[in-house]
């Protein structure tokens, strides 16, 4: 996605104020050692930016196969730098996440780990997990393009209805959000989201916008309310978490290019049972 609004005063920030970058493999790298340490800094970081993520996710991210990382993901779990917890929302099917001794690495190598997660017990009943792993797919697809991410748990933009669920850094210095839909939303809810990135771009917190969906009717859905001419505006109320009609209306082509600013894509991410 190429900037639409170029992104000055972003008050974003990851953690300890800063994203996690998204450092590239070195193809020159011979020495099997070097190659292990290069891969298993990969590894830990993406498990401290999302808390946890699955074989298949973290084997993407060091551009292998599932089968061709077994061994070093099973050598990462007997060493207990890495550990595995089932999800009950998933019949039970395995990840990973850090262990101490994990987090102990991170340190060393001057990593902030206030936030860094290691009891099991917060994750297996997690119930946004395959929404979460959903978002680190579309991460992975796009870590050609892009320099730095934050997830939405280290996001820091005031005034927003809900954070994005990634933002992404672009080399060419501008933001881009990334906002994954498993289900469909009521439609005020919708338009609150619509809303509620649109104020973000018109103050240029971030440059675009990418509406990432499960479910191709749930696109087509989507662009046909953000087409409309005008968007009815809703109140949030945060005490109760009622929403409620505004009584007015938005009209997006009143700002120059703001529609250019969002791109939706149908982008199914299919959940498979790792296993170790």
């Amino acid at each position: 996605m190429a900037a639409c609004t170029q992104a000055a005063g972003l008050v974003a920030t990851g953690k300890g104020g800063w994203p996690m970058r998204i450092e590239r493999r070195d193809p020159t790298l011979k020495y099997p050692r070097a190659i292990r340490e290069e891969k298993l800094r990969l590894v830990l970081d993406w498990l401290l930016e999302f808390q946890c993520s699955s074989v298949e996710l973290l084997a993407r991210r060091l551009g292998l196969t599932h089968q061709s990382s077994y061994k070093f993901f099973r050598a990462l779990l007997d060493d207990q730098i890495i550990q595995q917890f089932k999800s009950v929302y998933t019949n039970r099917a395995r990840y990973l996440m850090l262990t101490k001794a994990g987090v102990g690495l991170l340190q060393v190598a001057g990593r902030d780990v206030a936030h860094a997660h290691t009891q099991s017990s917060r994750l297996n009943r997690y119930a946004h997990l395959l929404h979460d792993l959903a978002v680190q797919a579309a991460v992975l697809k796009r870590l050609g393009h892009y320099d730095e991410v934050i997830w939405d748990k280290h996001i820091q933009i005031p005034d927003q209805f809900e954070k994005p669920d990634a933002l992404l850094h672009s080399p060419k210095h501008y933001w881009v959000a990334v906002e994954y839909e498993r289900w469909r939303k009521e439609q005020k809810r919708i338009y609150l989201s619509f809303m509620n990135h649109a104020r973000a771009l018109i103050k240029r917190h971030y440059s675009g916008v990418y509406y990432l969906f499960d479910r191709e009717p749930d696109l087509v859905h989507y662009q046909t309310l953000f087409e409309a001419r005008e968007w009815p505006e809703y109140h949030y109320h945060r005490k109760t978490g009622k929403i409620t009609p505004a009584g007015t209306h938005f009209q997006p082509d009143a700002i120059e290019r703001l529609r250019d600013c969002f791109l939706f894509l149908h982008e199914p991410h299919t959940h498979t049972r790792d296993s170790l």
